[in-house]
């Protein structure tokens, strides 16, 4: 009786491994799927040269194109919204007047510092760091709508 006990114990639980290691081996990926070859992914990131090695009068320098401003409701939709949709911690919320009320009467200068910053729950800019003021200024001017 213990004999059979013992052999179904044993089957149950290679039953549970065998199980286990087929749900899982489809989440993890042993080897590197990629079209990339050895020698570029241990390729060195940059290069040192030595002076006198090449002439640095050709190497150009990198132009800056300057990036198209997002609209406020671009800005409002991807960072400010998480939390100014639904009033996390006392956010006000969008196009809620009575929310606002008080703060718009600081100024738009004002709440844009504020938002700069960060105030109480916000962090500085509300995590949105490649914001430049004047998106944050519409974004601002869009919540308060």
């Amino acid at each position: 009786m213990y004999f059979k006990n013992s052999v179904a114990a044993i089957i149950v639980i290679f039953a549970i491994i065998f199980g286990a290691k087929t749900f899982f081996s489809d989440l993890v990926h042993v080897g590197y799927d990629d079209n990339l070859t050895l020698a570029e992914r241990i390729a060195p990131l940059g290069q040192v040269y030595l002076e006198g090695d090449i002439d640095v009068n050709v190497i150009k320098a990198p132009v800056k194109t300057s990036a198209k401003a997002r609209s406020g409701e671009e800005i409002y939709t991807t960072v400010c919204a998480s939390c100014h949709a639904s009033g996390v911690l006392g956010a006000p919320k969008f196009g809620n007047k009575v929310d606002w009320a008080p703060r718009v009467k600081r100024g738009i200068a004002d709440l844009v510092k504020v938002a700069i910053s960060g105030i109480g729950a916000m962090p500085p800019k509300g995590t949105c760091m490649n914001c430049s003021d004047d998106e944050l200024t519409a974004a601002i001017e869009h919540m308060i709508k």
